[in-house]
């Protein structure tokens, strides 16, 4: 899916259509869980950088993975609001050991395959440039696979969403 576009259904085959809007529906949903994620981080590093004497620490940059880097900062061990932030630090660590699909459900390309079971399998493969060097990887997914990857990202993000509410509430006090 380049810029956003849906896998569109190449024919009447209810079977491969199936599989299509199924794979489209599983990629939707762990977005939306990233999404909430993202949100959740934006919303605390807003709130920290508000407090005075201790928000000049907070940056507030663009991409989101340096969000998570800098809220990551300010919550560990040595950051400006580790005291508050332990429970937020475990929630954004346990998140962020999935944050390399995020790349690939946002900007990769989709292939769909299917068993003769009917089980759909999705190659995702995503182009992006290091160090001056195209770096061409490719993730593939089968569809029991897809779905335990989505319970668990929905379960983490959710976790943090919340311990990241508890955490804005406390510092706020």
């Amino acid at each position: 899916m380049d810029e956003g576009a849906p896998i569109e259904i190449a024919n009447d085959d209810p079977l491969w259509n199936q599989a299509i809007q199924d794979v489209n529906a599983w990629r939707g949903a762990c977005l939306q869980h990233f999404s909430a994620a993202e949100a959740a981080v934006t919303e605390t590093l807003l709130l920290l950088k508000a407090i005075p004497g201790r928000g000049e620490a907070v940056r507030l940059r663009h991409l989101i993975g340096q969000r998570f880097d800098d809220l990551s900062k300010l919550i560990e061990a040595e950051g400006a609001f580790a005291q508050e932030g332990k429970a937020a630090a475990k929630a954004l660590s346990d998140l962020r050991t999935l944050e390399g699909l995020r790349s690939f459900l946002a900007h990769g390309q989709a292939k769909i395959a299917l068993e003769r079971t009917g089980k759909w399998i999705v190659i995702l493969r995503h182009v992006s440039i290091r160090g001056q060097q195209a770096e061409r990887l490719v993730l593939l997914f089968e569809q029991a696979e897809a779905e335990e990857r989505l319970t668990d990202l929905k379960r983490k993000s959710q976790k943090l969403c919340s311990v990241l509410g508890n955490f804005r509430r406390t510092v706020k006090s």
